[in-house]
């Protein structure tokens, strides 16, 4: 009997594993092929080219890390209940897989693009909501960004896990940034 063919969400989700536990250079169709016991064959059956599969890699990374909270957040109907969900969440979100996508941000172009995309669209999120709580047009987009840079920041530290604010410290600051 022959094993399940693999998805591309297979590769993926190795992909970001890999991602996480050894950094880019893991990145390419052989180590991984090897990882999932297959041939390089299947790696192109799913993917055109390693820039495809690096694209694929950052967008199924998006997907993971803030999909699902950035869907919640728009949907709420309490925009400022939301936005402090949203600090809960990004602030204790995982630091190991985001220093990874940062760090190979650094070295490819292609990927530095495609994060500050998902950068850009995770900062129009929370102006969105701050706008949505009454703060001023002129005000939410630099609140958002510095929430963002700031949430960045924190995982970007030398020991992320030792820079943690408390459930009452993230509600401070966003009544802090709530402020109208």
């Amino acid at each position: 009997m022959q094993p399940p063919a693999l998805s591309s969400e297979d590769w993926l989700d190795v992909a970001l594993t890999e991602l996480q536990e050894s950094g880019y250079g893991a990145l390419k169709a052989l180590p991984l092929s090897k990882k999932l016991n297959v041939t390089r064959g299947s790696f192109y059956h799913h993917f055109d080219s390693l820039d495809v599969f690096h694209k694929a890699v950052i967008a199924h990374w998006s997907q993971r890390s803030s999909g699902e909270i950035i869907r919640t957040a728009i949907d709420a109907g309490d925009p400022r209940a939301a936005l402090e969900e949203l600090l809960q969440r990004t602030f204790r979100s995982g630091e190991r897989l985001e220093r990874a996508i940062r760090s190979w941000a650094t070295v490819q172009p292609n990927v530095a693009h495609e994060v500050e995309r998902v950068d850009m669209g995770r900062i129009e999120v929370a102006e969105k909501l701050l706008l949505r709580s009454g703060v001023a047009p002129s005000n939410a987009l630099s609140r958002a960004r510095v929430l963002y840079w700031a949430a960045i920041g924190r995982l970007m530290l030398p020991f992320p896990d030792k820079n943690t604010l408390s459930d009452r410290e993230i509600s401070d600051l966003a009544t802090l940034i709530l402020r109208v």
